[in-house]
C-alpha cells in the first residue's frame, strides 16, 4: 500500500469523529479537553489539517484511546512486527527516535 498524507488525514479524521461521538462529546467539549481550538478540531475532523504528535496524544488522552485507535483500518497487523518496527526506527533521525522513545515510555507507564 502506498502511504500518502491524505490517506492518513482521512483515516484520522474519520476515526476521530467516530470516537468523539462514541464518547458522547460535542466538538467543543473535545476541543476543550484536548486543549485545542474548536476550529482546529473541526479542521482535523474534516480532514483539512494534519495533527502533531502532541495534539494526537492530547486527543487520545481526552478520548481514552491510543494512537493505534486513530489509525485503525489503516495499519495492517502484518506491518507491526518487532523486525519491521526495528527497521523503521533505524531510518529515523535522532530527534524522531527520541519522540518514539517518549511515546513508548508514556504507553508503558499509562496504558496498563
Amino acid at each position: 500500500m502506498q502511504i500518502d498524507n491524505d490517506i492518513i488525514k482521512n483515516t484520522i479524521s474519520s476515526n476521530l469523529k467516530q470516537y468523539r461521538i462514541k464518547a458522547n462529546y460535542t466538538q467543543d467539549e473535545l476541543a476543550e479537553k484536548a486543549n485545542i481550538s474548536l476550529n482546529f478540531l473541526q479542521d482535523i475532523e474534516y480532514g483539512r489539517s494534519n495533527v502533531s504528535m502532541v495534539t494526537l496524544v492530547n486527543l487520545c488522552n481526552a478520548l481514552k484511546i491510543t494512537p493505534n485507535d486513530f489509525l485503525r483500518n489503516f495499519l495492517s497487523k502484518d506491518l507491526v512486527t518487532d523486525e519491521n518496527l526495528s527497521q523503521q526506527i533505524k531510518l529515523l533521525s535522532e530527534h524522531e527516535k527520541n519522540a518514539i522513545y517518549t511515546l513508548i515510555q508514556y504507553f508503558n507507564n499509562n496504558c496498563e
